[in-house]
């Protein structure tokens, strides 16, 4: 594996360049890894054997947690511009490249794409603070105008996503994805609600900003929300991780829990709460968010560039209400 690694003393990063320039650890001052990272042999990755016959069973065989761009196509395969388009995007699977601007605290991973679309990201920590910004630029190199989606997949796990921790969100309306039930599944799918306390699909209460103790399966899109922010706290141990962007960039959150699940890849091996900006929603992938009239495009030679921050807190009962562009949690 190729690593870049990027350490303040009080945030530490490492970045898989093999695999989608992966964030693959957010480590705290203690080593404690905030991201879900699964130590799994198995399944074995469909680049190391044969295809699993399905784009996102080969995507799934590699997948272990970490934070993954997922461009120019974010969920479902498909073909768009006669290209196919593999689950969640080529880039998160693809070779990056790093460029150091200050060596172990700024550098930019970049990679192409399979549409004419090439994708710069640069990660820069704060001096002292643990404080990761991302600013990263998107550019059309050809004559035509190029659609795509555009999202952030980071997933994360115990000890920070743990049963009882927290997570703050400004007031949404979320709906749950009508293609996934299974039996962990405790919502009707297809059905709407705002984001907190809502009713489960045998009429009992549900508390979505609680980390449950239980396996449980939820895909639910956020929508409407009053700022772009998002955080999970974990009193017990006081550990906090929060990210900021901005609504015009990233105006849905993607919410996603997979704890527990008995089906591939996850064996009843998961403790994942992911936090997702994206471009738009559903996952149903790009070529289905062409035909709803979702999907974002640059024009002929265009670029355009956003900003995340990731930060870490020190996490208490109070709620966290605001997380600045700056990297300030505000509770």
């Amino acid at each position: 594996m190729t690593e870049a690694v990027l350490d303040n003393g009080a945030l530490k990063v490492r970045i898989d360049l093999d695999q989608g320039a992966e964030i693959t650890h957010l480590l705290t001052p203690k080593g404690e890894n905030v991201l879900f990272l699964g130590d799994w042999k198995s399944p074995i990755h469909a680049s190391q054997s044969q295809s699993y016959g399905n784009q996102a069973l080969d995507w799934l065989s590699s997948y272990r947690g970490g934070w993954q761009e997922l461009f120019p196509n974010a969920g479902g395969a498909g073909t768009v511009m006669g290209t196919p388009m593999p689950f969640h995007g080529d880039v998160s699977r693809a070779r990056w490249t790093a460029e150091w601007h200050t060596d172990g605290r700024d550098v930019t991973v970049s990679s192409g794409t399979r549409l004419p679309l090439s994708i710069a990201r640069r990660m820069r920590l704060d001096d002292k603070r643990p404080v990761l910004v991302l600013e990263e630029t998107i550019t059309n190199e050809s004559a035509l105008t190029v659609p795509y989606i555009w999202g952030h997949h980071p997933a994360f796990g115990p000890p920070l996503a743990s049963p009882g921790a927290r997570i703050d969100l400004p007031a949404g309306r979320l709906s749950t994805d009508g293609g996934m039930d299974t039996s962990l599944v405790d919502l009707v799918p297809g059905s709407t609600h705002r984001w907190g306390k809502v009713t489960g699909r045998k009429g009992e209460p549900i508390d979505l900003s609680t980390i449950p103790s239980t396996p449980r399966e939820r895909l639910l899109y956020i929508e409407e929300l009053s700022a772009g922010w998002c955080a999970i706290r974990n009193p017990a141990n006081g550990i906090g991780a929060g990210m900021s962007w901005d609504l015009a960039d990233f105006p849905s959150l993607w919410f996603w829990q997979e704890i527990g699940g008995l089906g591939f890849p996850w064996y009843g091996r998961s403790a994942i709460t992911a936090l997702e900006p994206s471009t738009q929603t559903p996952s149903h992938g790009l070529e289905a968010a062409i035909a709803a009239g979702t999907a974002r495009s640059l024009p002929p030679g265009g670029k355009h560039s956003v900003r995340l921050v990731f930060t870490l807190f020190e996490a208490t009962d109070k709620p966290v209400t605001a997380i600045d562009a700056d990297g300030n949690v505000h509770t």
